[in-house]
């Protein structure tokens, strides 16, 4: 095998690794919206995200079958309940879903500085938020580390231009994606696990904090 050859088929490989990394992203995102059980069954959910922990280096399988158990077994009200009382309230919020609570423990309120720097970044990657939240939600945080991961998984260089506006210079992906998993994202993780796994008393939401805990753990140590 030649070397061009060599270095090209490890390029794959990364990408490859960085598309199931994207998926693992995406997937625990989609868990932490309000949940649709009838959606998360027919579109194999569970299955899904155990296929791409694995493939990322995060195996969850146990955890993941926990998932899918939990959501045959609850219906459709009960895991609203849940996901209610967890991250909704209405009196007290048991497990606040937004990183500025737990990264300025001082005020312990939303859109906080970090909520705002958060925001920021969005905006720097070219993104528009849709969602009618504060931008450190966790879903939306897990969305943005899918959607660079994605962008880091094309293994061939940007198009001159293709990233830039008005003369900027390319997206760093891999720098954006490292310093907003070691400020914003990774940093409020176990304590936000530890709040739900406290109050959980449904197995989707206590597999999914191990996956989500198991994850960011691995992340962490490929990436800072």
């Amino acid at each position: 095998m030649s070397s061009k050859t060599s270095k090209k088929s490890k390029k794959q490989e990364g990408a490859s690794l960085e598309v199931w990394r994207s998926d693992a992203y995406r997937l625990l995102a989609a868990c932490f919206y309000e949940p649709d059980r009838e959606m998360f069954l027919s579109e194999k959910l569970t299955a899904n995200l155990a296929a791409a922990l694995r493939e990322a280096g995060a195996p969850a399988d146990e955890a993941c079958r926990s998932m899918e158990e939990s959501l045959r077994q609850s219906s459709q009200e009960e895991l609203l309940v849940e996901y209610s009382a967890l991250f909704l309230g209405p009196f007290k919020v048991l497990a606040v879903p937004h990183g500025s609570v737990y990264l300025e423990p001082a005020s312990r309120q939303l859109m906080g500085r970090t909520s705002v720097r958060v925001g920021d970044l969005y905006k720097f990657a070219g993104l528009a938020q849709e969602e009618n939240e504060p931008p450190d939600h966790i879903a939306l945080e897990l969305e943005f580390m899918a959607f660079l991961s994605l962008k880091l998984s094309n293994p061939e260089p940007a198009a001159a231009g293709e990233d830039a506006e008005e003369g900027l210079p390319p997206l760093d992906s891999a720098g954006l994606r490292a310093e907003f998993l070691r400020d914003l994202l990774a940093p409020w993780i176990p304590p936000f696990c530890a709040a739900i796994r406290e109050h959980a008393e449904l197995g989707f939401y206590r597999g999914l904090v191990d996956c989500l805990e198991g994850f960011i753990a691995v992340e962490k140590a490929a990436h800072l």
